[in-house]
Formats: structure tokens, sequence, C-alpha cells
């Protein structure tokens, strides 16, 4: 997965991808890799609808972890962790990141 170094900011979640670290109101999360490279994905990609197989091939590449199904245990983990509606569920489809409402 390509990431930038760059600092993404979206209101009180700041994603840290040179660091590998993610803050909720400047409290530190923590995320195993496959869900640090979710979130950099959606975030680095928000507003665009993704299905679950583009997450899961961008984020995983060749290697099999349990098929694009992953992708929806780790989405519940980020909304649990994160405790933010960033990521939206766009039924039948895939997810959306948006800081929008």
């Amino acid at each position: 997965m390509s990431e930038t170094d760059e600092e993404m900011i979206f209101g009180n979640l700041h994603i840290h991808p040179a660091s590998r670290t993610v803050d909720v109101d400047g409290r530190k999360i923590t995320l195993t890799r496959m869900e640090f490279d979710v979130l950099c994905f959606l975030a680095a990609n928000s507003n665009i609808a993704l299905t679950r197989d583009q997450i899961y091939e961008t984020v995983n590449g060749d290697n099999y972890l349990g098929g694009s199904y992953v992708i929806r245990d780790i989405i519940y983990r980020l909304r649990t962790k994160l405790g933010i509606p960033y990521i939206q569920t766009l039924h039948g489809y895939g997810y959306k990141f948006s800081i929008e409402e």
C-alpha cells in the first residue's frame, strides 16, 4: 500500500502515516496493521464509495486473510475504537469515509 507521509486531519481525528499512529481528541488509539491500513486507505479516498473487494485488495494485496468479509470486521473495530461516525456503510455496495453527516 502506498501512503503519503503527510498527516491527515479530519475534525478531531489525526492520522500520522509516517509514524503509523492515530489520535482522536489528542488520545492515542492503538490499531492493528490492517486496521491502520484500512483507515488510511479510506481517509486518502474520502468521499469516494469503495467496495469491500477494492479495500481488501488494495490493503492486503495477494495475502489471503479470509477474503473481503474481513473488511466488515475491521470497519466494526475501527468504529468502536475511534468512536467517530466517519465511516459510512453503503448498503449493497461497500463503505465511504466522510466527515459530512
